[in-house]
């Protein structure tokens, strides 16, 4: 090979490291957002199954760290989004049970993409390596003779 082709080579590669760099941020803000979803869920599940021990009075939530004292709290009843601007009326260990399996698609889609962020990551290290092989011919062709 001339080191012309090996230039063109290198700076294909550095194309696709480029096009991979892009991938893997993409990738990687959206497992950012999954693993909030199932911290999200995670909680949300442990509040439920510890929403039979509320007696009289509870806390709820009105955002931003802040929380106003229920004086009566209905354990049995949890209303639970079910998609579309729909919610509906479960029972605390039904509503759980929704969650749980929300859970599961969540992390199923988590791993998912850990798997993809492992394949972007050999892609670049592959092209690492090719490029410090191109990149050593280069030198040692263009390198003085002694």
């Amino acid at each position: 090979m001339s080191v012309d082709e090996d230039e063109r080579d290198l700076n294909q590669i550095a194309m696709q490291a480029q096009v991979l760099q892009r991938q893997g941020g993409a990738l990687q803000n959206q497992l950012d957002m999954l693993q909030n979803t199932l911290n999200d869920l995670q909680s949300t599940i442990d509040t439920l199954e510890q929403l039979a021990k509320a007696k009289d009075v509870g806390l709820l939530p009105i955002g931003s760290g802040a929380y106003i004292t229920c004086k009566s709290v209905d354990t049995d009843q949890v209303m639970i989004s079910v998609g579309a601007g729909l919610i509906v009326n479960k029972k605390a260990a039904d509503a759980a049970e929704m969650l749980r399996k929300r859970y599961k698609t969540v992390s199923d889609a988590f791993d998912k993409g850990q798997k993809s962020m492992a394949t972007i990551n050999q892609q670049m290290q592959d092209l690492n390596a090719q490029a410090a092989v191109l990149s050593a011919r280069i030198d040692d062709v263009r390198s003085p003779q002694r």
